[in-house]
């Protein structure tokens, strides 16, 4: 079934062709989806419901293409002298005798 234009309506489309064209809205700027829509022959309701059920595999195509490796470093020590060490817990400046007592109790 083909509709005056030519095109096929968006019940009729295959995955790629639906990823296609929202791939296509994706992509404009400027354009309302009302507008989009009347553009390409669509019922709102079916481009919302395309794009609900295939915007995770848009999403994780987008996703793999900003994918930006990290790599761990190692926490080095303090390099300041130890002031103190309360309960396993290093203070490497002065701090007031009440903050040391509260650590203690």
């Amino acid at each position: 079934m083909n509709q005056a234009n030519g095109k096929q309506p968006l019940s009729m489309r295959n995955k790629n062709q639906l990823l296609e064209l929202l791939g296509e809205y994706d992509k404009t700027t400027g354009m309302t989806i009302k507008d989009f829509c009347k553009l390409h022959k669509v019922t709102e309701g079916a481009f919302y419901t395309a794009r609900k059920r295939y915007r995770s595999a848009v999403m994780a195509k987008q996703a793999s293409s900003r994918f930006i490796p990290i790599t761990a470093t190692a926490v080095n020590q303090p390099t300041g002298s130890l002031f103190a060490e309360v309960n396993g817990i290093k203070l490497y400046q002065p701090v007031p005798v009440d903050y040391l007592k509260s650590l203690i109790a």
